[in-house]
């Protein structure tokens, strides 16, 4: 019910917390409320099955602003993969339109959410199929592969890879710039003080 540096609130009950992620979802963009058309109760624009609006054929919402769901009725997540397989198929039916062709509904082909966790380690969920370990992280390693456009960069991403695997090269990670939180007390143990700490000496 509130939340404070270090500390998490339900009801009376304080439950102290050195991090708080916050898991409750994420609304639409107020711009689907502003278009006066029915929206769902995360704001997300209702559509056909053509992903255009119901009394407007001729406009298209497509990535985390449409609501629409699947032949299972589950409702289409708001990622990268859909809304590019959305914009895909709305300018293969906005061509279509050009030459009177009967519009088709949209289907999303769902590849999977693969995630790597490890050297030669992944978790992957593929419908109702979940796997893990090395051959998750095979599957990983094929999937980004083969959707890749054009040959010569599946090439160049496998030597990359291959190579990264065989020199456990690591990818670089640096955060710069102030990374205290509001609200929170400030260590003043920097580095510059400790290095004028005197050394002991045996």
């Amino acid at each position: 019910t509130r939340i404070a540096p270090g500390t998490v609130w339900i009801g009376e009950e304080r439950l102290p917390a050195a991090v708080v992620l916050w898991a409750a979802g994420v609304a639409a963009s107020p711009l689907g409320k502003k278009l006066g058309v029915p929206v769902d109760r995360a704001g997300r624009v209702l559509v056909n099955n053509d992903l255009s609006l119901p009394e407007h054929p001729e406009v298209f919402v497509i990535g985390d602003l449409a609501s629409l769901k699947d032949e299972r009725g589950n409702l289409l997540p708001g990622v990268a993969p859909v809304a590019m397989q959305q914009g895909r198929y709305v300018g293969k039916t906005i061509a279509g339109d050009l030459h009177q062709s009967p519009r088709k509904n949209f289907h999303y082909f769902d590849k999977g959410s693969l995630a790597t966790i490890g050297r030669a380690a992944a978790v992957a969920q593929i419908r109702n199929i979940h796997i893990s370990g090395y051959f998750a992280w095979l599957a990983w390693l094929f999937i980004h592969i083969m959707f890749l456009i054009g040959f010569r960069n599946r090439l160049i991403v496998m030597i990359q890879w291959a190579w990264s695997y065989l020199t456990y090269e690591r990818g670089a990670r640096l955060i710069t710039g102030d990374t205290s939180l509001p609200g929170w007390p400030v260590k003043t143990d920097t580095v510059k003080e400790r290095e004028q700490e005197p050394v002991a000496r045996n």
